[in-house]
């Protein structure tokens, strides 16, 4: 495959071509990741990214993304536990490119993890129909350590009012003093291993 770029993220002028590959790859993919302008936005200014170092691009010889990687590092004392989002244009799959965006999350996060003196883990998604991606993982070292499912539910009949045991009582986030164990809380109730 003949890539000619590779390149930080730079800000509002790639929006458009960012989500034109999304929407690329969701024709094909049908994940229902469309992003609104607002919600792409959202992502790419988070505060805690470093939008130089933690979003890359690949572009073709006209400059034309058919890749992108983003590196997901919340903040912790223990570890970083890091999640690689990357899309690879749907003409271009299967041609190195998908390694070569690994291989830079990877670097990232080693970079990152001697920064904070932190061990680091990567990792990534991927859904059971997409045996290739799964395959390509894998291969680079990749094992399942969770799995999610999606679930529905008719709002025909009424939604009962929630019954909490005696010792419990819902709230909202109040303080930074909060957002540890909530994310704590989050991670274990999302924990579907098998």
């Amino acid at each position: 495959m003949n890539i000619l770029t590779t390149r930080s993220y730079k800000g509002e002028t790639d929006w458009c071509a960012i989500a034109n590959l999304i929407d690329a790859c969701e024709t094909v993919d049908r994940l229902g990741e469309e992003f609104s302008a607002t919600e792409l936005k959202l992502i790419l200014d988070a505060p805690k990214l470093d939008k130089a170092r933690d979003v890359q691009l690949w572009e073709d010889g006209n400059y034309k993304p058919i890749g992108l990687a983003l590196l997901d590092m919340p903040d912790s004392r223990n570890e970083i536990d890091a999640c690689l989002w990357f899309y690879v244009h749907p003409n271009l799959r299967r041609q190195g490119l998908e390694k070569d965006i690994i291989k830079w999350g990877e670097n990232r996060l080693r970079e990152v993890g001697k920064e904070r003196n932190l061990p680091a883990k990567l990792r990534t998604c991927s859904r059971e129909d997409k045996t290739d991606e799964i395959l390509l993982l894998e291969k680079q070292g990749f094992e399942v350590d969770r799995y999610f499912l999606t679930m529905a539910r008719s709002l025909a009949e009424p939604i009962p009012t929630p019954e909490f045991p005696a010792d419990f009582a819902l709230t909202h986030v109040s303080g930074e003093e909060d957002i540890e164990p909530w994310v704590e809380m989050f991670n274990q109730s999302i924990d579907f291993r098998f």
